[in-house]
């Protein structure tokens, strides 16, 4: 009997964990901000500040988040967060992501946004959720 009772509330635990994961296909993430620190001879510091919206009746989960940040419409860099994000339902959350980015990799991006005296930004990426069956991945855009 007590056997039912354990199938049943792993399969409960099961079903959950899976609502959760696949909730990410609803988010919405957008770029709050971008801020330069830490400005020495070969590189500087750059945190993103995204805000994680759920529209969805139920937390949604973000095991990691690969992206490519381009200035300009150009590619710049690529990174990943490095912890998990739960952004509860109907709520939205802020997360921070850090990258050193080397001058030397980026110099005609930067070159470029100083003689137009522009500079915008674009994240693009993919939410990865870990499942039983495997990681699954969702393509998302970021924007200012």
């Amino acid at each position: 009997m007590s056997y039912k009772y354990l199938l049943s509330f792993l399969i409960g635990v099961s079903c959950i964990f899976l609502k959760e994961r696949l909730a990410i296909k609803r988010c919405r993430f957008t770029l709050e901000s971008v801020r330069g620190y830490d400005f020495a001879f070969a590189s500087l510091k750059l945190d993103f500040n995204i805000k994680g919206e759920n529209p969805n009746d139920v937390d949604a989960v973000i095991d990691r988040i690969t992206y490519a940040f381009f200035v300009n419409d150009k590619d710049v860099f690529s990174g990943t967060t490095a912890k998990k994000v739960r952004i509860k339902a109907k709520k939205s959350t802020r997360f921070t992501t850090t990258i050193t980015l080397e001058y030397q990799k980026i110099g005609s991006v930067i070159l470029e946004a100083i003689k137009t005296k522009e500079a915008r930004y674009r994240l693009k990426g993919k939410a990865y959720i870990s499942t039983v069956f495997g990681e699954i991945s969702y393509p998302v855009t970021l924007s200012l």
